[in-house]
């Protein structure tokens, strides 16, 4: 193959010159001497022949006619064209019409003319690209061929021969010149869009550079895309440290097997396996979930895994052509999580005796209340609240500590209507305190596979968060409906909606957090230690649900539970 070789493909391409060199150098703005060449070749011939064969020609006008041909060529290959304006270059073939003109007098030929070699200077100020050059030839044909009319040579019906000459070549010079005009344009649009298209492609090769880069830089996450079954196509270097493969190996397999452990091998494979790790993420929105993953070491790690939908580069877009997964280990997040549930834990058991104790006590001293005077009666009452809050304190800490060291849940058939009702009727008289109307909608019944004890702090820690933050006056609503799981599971939604101060947008997301208090409860020091709704997306994260928070400063604010089935395997 040429160009195998260097030593020999040098020669071969030294004396090798493609087609579409010829026409670069034909149309080169400098190529003025190339493109008179013709012309010359072709009049120096016609002077020959008429020179020798025809003895009546005037000889003095012959010479005229090749001088003026020499010095045209002459003039295309001296000049400096480049640098004078580009109109300046119709001076050479009107040199040439000059010469014919000169030609056909000389010849003193009755019938025979030479007006057809017109059409080589003609043709080459029609090829120009302004509307200088057609004009100009128009111009030139019109005098050449009038001037047997007005000066009499001898000539058969000059003036017929006129008209009919001019009504054949000005078609042809306005044809070439409209047709030159438009592949000049043609020309202009395709170097245009072959310099958009380069640069498009510089854009690209940057753009794929950088991305290369942020891939490569992002070594604490493994970033995996798969396509629409859950088969990896690309992963990044941080997705070979994190899952322990190399890349090669990562490439081609599911991403069920690469973050699943055994336990989930059997529910993991396959359409299921991927429907359940993409969660949202297969409607458009994006799923957020922890996964366990065994390595090939053996070990076990935990990932924060964050799904999206990779649109489809194809016509339109549409549709998913797969998935992005963001993988982060929080295996030593969730260590320490795990040691601070052990100490919440230890320290609420530790808390629960002497605060019973404490509790008992209280209860004694208020079964005699005559014996206590009116100062004293309102101290114990002051301490009875205290002691009160504070079980529900630590009783929310305990709660929070076992779910989250997965502790044994007690799994029966709970009717969410009937929990609902026993919570408005406990709290009512703090609601009745606060000026609250506590006001309950939806089903009569609806039965879910649960722990009631939980379900009864989901209720009770959104419709005491409701009562609280309400306003004198106002209206705290609860609907109960039954709702349908994808999987065939019963689900239950719950909607809490009150009419009190709301929450800043930029709060929404931090309102689960772990001892997290708004702005709001902190500058109205409302009571609460932070952990109910933390303690509310626990209980529904255990039960594979949603817990999903809309509200707006001075419009309320509306929650919504919605909860599956616990599987019996949990108690």
């Amino acid at each position: 193959m040429t160009g195998t070789n260097p030593g020999a493909g040098s020669a071969t391409s030294s004396t090798t010159v493609r087609p579409d060199d010829h026409a670069a150098r034909w149309l080169a703005r400098d190529a003025v001497a190339l493109r008179q060449m013709p012309s010359t070749v072709v009049m120096a011939v016609v002077l020959v022949i008429v020179w020798s064969t025809v003895v009546r020609a005037d000889r003095a006008l012959l010479l005229v006619s090749a001088a003026l041909v020499v010095a045209a060529q002459l003039a295309a290959n001296l000049c400096p064209w480049h640098r004078w304006p580009y109109r300046w270059r119709v001076i050479l073939p009107l040199a040439q019409v000059a010469a014919i003109t000169v030609l056909d007098a000389a010849a003193s030929q009755t019938y025979a003319q030479f007006d057809i070699l017109l059409v080589l200077p003609l043709s080459m100020l029609a090829l120009r690209a302004e509307q200088l050059g057609a004009v100009v030839a128009l111009v030139a044909c019109a005098v050449v061929l009038l001037t047997p009319v007005v000066v009499d040579i001898g000539r058969y019906r000059p003036g017929l021969h006129a008209i009919v000459t001019f009504l054949v070549i000005a078609p042809m010079v306005l044809g070439a010149h409209v047709v030159v005009r438009a592949a000049r344009k043609q020309a202009d649009d395709l170097a245009h869009a072959r310099d958009e298209i380069a640069e498009q492609a510089r854009a690209l090769r940057r753009s794929r550079d950088d991305l290369r880069s942020i891939l490569e830089a992002a070594t604490e996450q493994a970033i995996v895309a798969t396509d629409a079954a859950g088969v990896v196509v690309a992963a990044s270097s941080g997705a070979e440290r994190i899952l322990a493969r190399p890349a090669d190996t990562l490439v081609g397999s599911s991403i069920t097997a690469l973050v699943g452990d055994d336990a989930d091998a059997g529910a993991a494979a396959g359409p299921d396996g991927v429907a359940r790790l993409v969660g949202r993420a297969a409607h458009g929105g994006t799923h957020v979930e922890e996964w366990r993953a065994n390595l090939p070491d053996g070990t076990t790690t935990y990932l924060e895994l964050v799904v999206t939908a990779r649109p489809s580069s194809g016509s339109g877009g549409a549709g998913a052509a797969g998935y992005l997964v963001v993988a982060t280990d929080v295996s030593a997040r969730r260590d320490e999580q795990r040691r601070q549930d052990e100490f919440i834990g230890l320290i609420s058991h530790e808390l629960r005796t002497p605060l019973a104790s404490i509790i008992g006590y209280l209860d004694i001293l208020q079964m005699d209340p005559e014996r206590l005077d009116e100062e004293q009666a309102r101290y114990l009452d002051v301490m009875s609240r205290n002691a009160a809050r504070l079980r529900s304190l630590v009783d929310d800490l305990l709660t929070s500590a076992q779910l989250a060291a997965s502790s044994t849940l007690s799994v029966q058939e709970v009717d969410v209507v009937e929990i609902v009702r026993s919570s408005l009727l406990s709290q009512g008289p703090i609601a009745r305190a606060s000026g609250v109307r506590l006001e309950m909608s939806g089903e009569s019944s609806a039965v879910l596979t649960s722990d009631p004890q939980l379900m009864a702090q989901v209720v009770d820690n959104l419709v005491s968060n409701a009562i609280k933050y309400s306003f004198a006056d106002g209206t705290v609503t609860v609907e109960v409906r039954r709702a349908d799981a994808e999987d065939g599971r019963r689900a239950v939604r719950l909607r809490v909606v009150d009419e009190g101060t709301g929450i800043e947008k930029d709060e929404l997301a931090r309102l689960t957090e772990r001892f997290y208090r708004s702005r709001a409860t902190r500058r109205r020091r409302v009571r609460g230690a932070g952990l109910g709704l933390s303690l509310v997306q626990t209980i529904v994260d255990e039960h594979d649900g949603t817990l999903t928070i809309d509200s707006a400063p001075g419009e309320g604010t509306r929650v919504e539970v919605v909860v599956h089935d616990l599987p019996r395997s949990t108690s």
